[in-house]
């Protein structure tokens, strides 16, 4: 049953299902079919949890609590045994809201089951015509599968259902923008019209940022943003988020764009470990086709997983111009992360050759990882690339060219269409980055020494920063200096108290004095308020290797 193509199957024959009988209530039957299958893709804990529901709901239905008992079975969980029959007796008593539906939009959203999670929500809808959590559902699921006249029918029926001012504005701005979306650019235009002439005082309030945003793919963990200048425009922009990056927060070079008049495509993800291996090519440009041709100046910009993604998905865009600053996934096969390894790749190994287009590339030569893939696959798939060598800049190309006082200027050349040029080498000076990429290639040629005094340099540039403080404890560790390993551990943990690395590295200077049990007590305590596999196994470490004392 855990055959991709079994578990799509099963999804479709849920929803189709429910659809057929119309199950404003889920039967004990969808309950059953729905754990079940959160079971076959191993998330047993909510497949627990849809049993519950399903009991409390149905609290007669044998075979619901057959299953459930089973799956506690399954976990030996005696607990959850005992519990049983009086979580029944209290649900029954204290029926809590049906959770049923957003657990099985869950699954049909991640296996791109787009058109039958509108449908549902569409059956829901009859019955609950003005919900306006129904509404917006529905306007995200129309325009998962590009409906647009769909998604405005709800958004004007939301629209009568709102009196706030605020919110009325909002609606009609997104009104617009999905005209825009369906290529109808003289509606869409007409529309933000409309919005400027009636709500011109408003909308600098109502926007400060000077943007509507509107999700236009969402399947559950990769979603596309499109956010619409409140000014007019012809430029886009398809940004993609960094490696740290998550839709919680604004999308990558927000801030300076914002500035530049032009409107956002954002890719964005739910979680930092998704490397939008749910997402294809297709799917992306499926999404922005019938917009793309509005804008006259188009653009792809991003770093290092964005990077990646600017070229794999910005080249689906034509006439695009790509800025891509050390481009990689870190879920590749060959060129990714070891921590990331296991991540499913599904993407092609190589991106698809490209001459027609000449993306500007920025990336350090020095840097191992980065240097093996652009050489091996990126100069291949774009052979008419302009490459841009920052050396010691490290992976974070950004940081390093934001120290140096250089960010804001290439990219803004970038959007005018202008030459990058070269940067002088004396601006190395300003860059904290720099000079600890330097120092770890000092202390990779055991060259400690140089290594210290260039990390030293690192941290008077930038003395809160957490990478160059734990790269000068462990240089200082190498040239055997406990007791100022000790000293700037301590310090740095004041700084970052919630970072496993520097209580590691505490332990480390205490066991390379001979103090084994005081590194064990530093990460005992650690251990009572920072959750880390890195300090329980190097606990366990320690405490075996005190046994084998």
């Amino acid at each position: 049953m855990k055959n991709l193509s079994n578990i799509d199957s099963l999804v479709e024959q849920i929803g189709n299902r429910i659809i057929q009988q119309h199950e404003e209530k889920p039967s004990d039957i969808s309950y059953l079919e729905l754990s079940y299958l959160f079971e076959q893709i191993d998330k047993k804990n909510k497949a627990i949890y849809v049993l519950q529901e399903g009991i409390q709901e149905h609290p007669t239905s044998i075979s619901l609590h057959r299953a459930l008992w089973s799956l506690y079975t399954k976990q030996n969980n005696q607990k959850e045994k005992i519990k049983h029959v009086p979580r029944v007796l209290k649900n029954c008593i204290q029926k809590k809201p049906i959770k049923f539906f957003e657990r099985l939009q869950e699954v049909l959203l991640q296996n791109h089951q787009f058109e039958l999670s509108l449908a549902i929500t569409q059956m829901q809808l009859q019955k609950q015509p003005t919900d306006v959590v129904l509404l917006n559902k529905a306007i995200q699921r129309a325009l998962s599968v590009t409906h647009y006249k769909e998604a405005i029918i709800y958004l004007e029926t939301l629209k009568k259902e709102t009196t706030d001012i605020n919110q009325l504005v909002r609606i009609n701005m997104k009104i617009g923008m999905v005209h825009m979306l369906n290529g109808e650019f003289a509606k869409g235009e007409k529309q933000f019209t409309y919005c400027m002439e009636k709500y011109g005082d408003l909308l600098p309030e109502i926007y400060n940022d000077g943007y509507e945003k509107l999700v236009i793919f969402n399947n559950g963990e990769s979603s596309i943003e499109y956010y619409k200048s409140i000014h007019s425009t012809k430029r886009v922009v398809a940004t993609f988020d960094s490696i740290d990056k998550t839709n919680k927060s604004k999308p990558f070079a927000f801030g300076i764009l914002k500035k530049k008049s032009v409107d956002l495509i954002s890719l964005r993800r739910r979680t930092v470990d998704n490397y939008h291996q749910d997402l294809s090519r297709e799917e992306y440009y499926r999404t922005i086709e019938k917009l793309i041709p509005f804008y006259e100046k188009r653009f792809a910009y991003g770093t290092s997983l964005g990077g990646y993604c600017a070229l794999y998905f910005g080249a689906t865009i034509p006439e695009c111009k790509i800025l891509a600053l050390a481009p990689r996934n870190s879920a590749h096969p060959n060129y990714g992360s070891k921590i990331r390894g296991n991540s499913k790749f599904t993407h092609s190994l190589s991106h698809p050759i490209n001459t027609e287009i000449k993306p500007i590339i920025c990336y350090d030569p020095k840097e191992r990882i980065d240097q093996r893939y652009i050489t091996k696959e990126i100069k291949k798939s774009y052979p008419n690339a302009d490459f841009k060598h920052f050396y010691y800049a490290g992976h974070r190309v950004p940081l390093y060219l934001q120290q140096i006082g250089v960010l804001k200027d290439l990219v803004s050349r970038f959007l005018a269409e202008e030459p990058i040029p070269e940067y002088s080498s004396k601006l190395h000076n300003k860059s904290a980055e720099y000079h600890r990429i330097l120092a770890i290639a000092c202390k990779r040629h055991l060259k400690y020494k140089w290594a210290l005094d260039l990390v030293n340099k690192s941290v008077e540039l930038a003395p809160t920063y957490d990478r160059s403080l734990a790269l000068r404890i462990e240089v200082l560790l190498n040239l055997k200096q406990y007791d100022e390993c000790i000293e700037y551990a301590k310090e740095a943990i004041k700084l970052h108290p919630s970072l496993a690395k520097f209580y590691i590295l505490l332990s480390d200077a205490y066991v390379a004095k001979g103090d084994i049990d005081l590194a064990i007590e530093v990460l005992e305590s650690a251990k009572q308020s920072i959750k880390s596999k890195k300090i329980k196994n190097k606990l366990a470490s320690l405490k075996e290797q005190m046994q084998l004392v």
